[in-house]
């Protein structure tokens, strides 16, 4: 066996705060437990004794993933093109914890590198990473599929009080400080459709009874950064394109944020103090995020318990003119390409029955059979603090453990012909099985 990314991975931007005065905003004052600006602690290495626990039950793991990509496949119609990579897989029993996102892509897709790097060990455990988890992954032809944990549009069930609101653009800031901090960028942050949340294990199976009953103030949940079409990997974020690229997520930012906080007025007034300096570029990633938290710091308690009306954010998707972008790949000069390639989870304008909502197409969910593979040792993800997601664990104050890295392959090196099927094994990183 061996790892995916067989060679060591890119360090964070050389400007990056690496002191521990970088993370200092939170860790020294005591935040009491459950409060909306408390970070979700850093996972635990298998033997501390200590993990977090699973959103996923270990049923998934044991899956045969390879006949359930054949069953995809041989699906009619077929649910997935070139303008929806991903679809739903709903749990295969009600009490089942089976659900899980299937996305496709293409063997060359820059996203889809991005994915595998940002699932090493050392980047996963890193409690501001929004990248969604990978169970497994399978090549077919010039297509990877790429099974995920189960996520749920960021507002379902709605953002209910101040404390919800704050809490997800509190991760949104923390995960786009990581990206940049990884030389990742072109994110479209001012997509609502680019955001989804874990639940937890109260809502794995994926039923709309367990969705709509979840308490966000009895749990914490995470969010992340799932679908990333444009997302660019630069090889120095001192280059004048990687500058741009990242000025222009925060700005992107800035809009995402001014639009949901004009539904809670109790804050936007005071949030408009950062938003400003987002979209003015005067503010990257990380100063915007320590901003934010010295704002929040200056609420009130009972302000996050505030309730907030519930929105419809697919009714009010925020619509811009295109934006040209320098972007570069890996190892390639910049080129200028358009940053408004639409959410490759979402169908346009096609009258199948599903509903529509501005003309975008709401995620489809699909019903496959589960078959267990033969024999297994993979690793009960209950007991790894690799597996697991974050959302299930009570926060503490555990200081975030950042993850360095050094440079990273070419997609070629990857993905070359030959490659067998992706999967979690052992507890340790995605391993490569011939």
């Amino acid at each position: 066996m061996m790892s995916i990314l067989d060679q060591p991975i890119s360090a964070s931007p050389n400007q990056s705060d690496d002191s521990d005065e970088s993370d200092a905003t939170l860790d020294d004052i005591e935040i009491l437990q459950g409060h909306p600006l408390q970070r979700v602690p850093a996972r635990r290495d298998s033997d501390s004794g200590e993990s977090s626990t699973s959103a996923n039950s270990d049923v998934i793991y044991d899956i045969d993933f390879d006949q359930l990509i054949d069953d995809l496949l041989a699906e009619e119609p077929f649910p997935l093109s070139e303008t929806r990579n991903t679809v739903a897989v709903e749990a295969s029993s009600p009490e089942a914890n089976d659900s899980m996102l299937i996305k496709r892509l293409h063997r060359t897709s820059p996203e889809l590198l991005i994915l595998l790097r940002l699932n090493q060990r050392e980047l996963r455990h890193d409690p501001w990473n929004p990248t969604p988890h990978i169970i497994c992954a399978i090549p077919r032809d010039e297509y990877v599929f790429i099974c995920l944990q189960r996520l749920l549009e960021f507002n379902k069930p709605p953002l209910h009080n101040v404390a919800n609101y704050v809490d997800f653009f509190r991760q949104v800031l923390e995960g786009l400080t990581f990206l940049h901090e990884h030389n990742i960028a072109l994110l479209g942050c001012r997509e609502l459709g680019s955001y989804m949340v874990d639940l937890g294990p109260e809502t794995a199976s994926g039923s709309s009874a367990s969705v709509e009953s979840f308490d966000r103030t009895r749990y914490p949940v995470r969010y992340y950064f799932a679908d990333l079409p444009n997302a660019c990997e630069f090889e120095s974020s001192s280059h004048s394109d990687a500058q741009d690229a990242f000025r222009q997520d925060v700005q992107d930012c800035a809009l995402m944020m001014r639009h949901l906080a004009a539904n809670v007025p109790t804050i936007s007034q005071k949030l408009s103090t950062l938003v400003n300096a987002m979209q003015t570029g005067t503010f990257d990633a990380d100063a915007s995020r320590k901003l934010f938290e010295a704002l929040c710091k200056s609420f009130t308690s009972s302000t996050f318990e505030i309730v907030v009306p519930p929105m419809d954010f697919d009714e009010q998707v925020v619509i811009l003119p295109p934006i040209i972008s320098q972007r570069a790949g890996l190892g390639s000069p910049g080129l200028p390409v358009a940053a408004s390639v639409p959410d490759l989870r979402l169908e346009v304008q096609v009258d199948d029955g599903l509903p529509n909502h501005n003309g975008r197409k709401l995620m489809r969910t699909i019903s496959l059979s589960r078959k267990l593979k033969l024999k297994s040792n993979t690793l009960d993800p209950i007991a790894s603090p690799l597996l697991g997601s974050a959302a299930s664990s009570s926060p503490s104050s555990s200081p975030r453990t950042r993850a360095r890295s050094a440079e990273p392959p070419t997609v070629e090196s990857r993905l070359s012909s030959g490659l067998g099927r992706l999967t979690i094994e052992d507890g340790e990183e995605l391993e490569e099985v011939e």
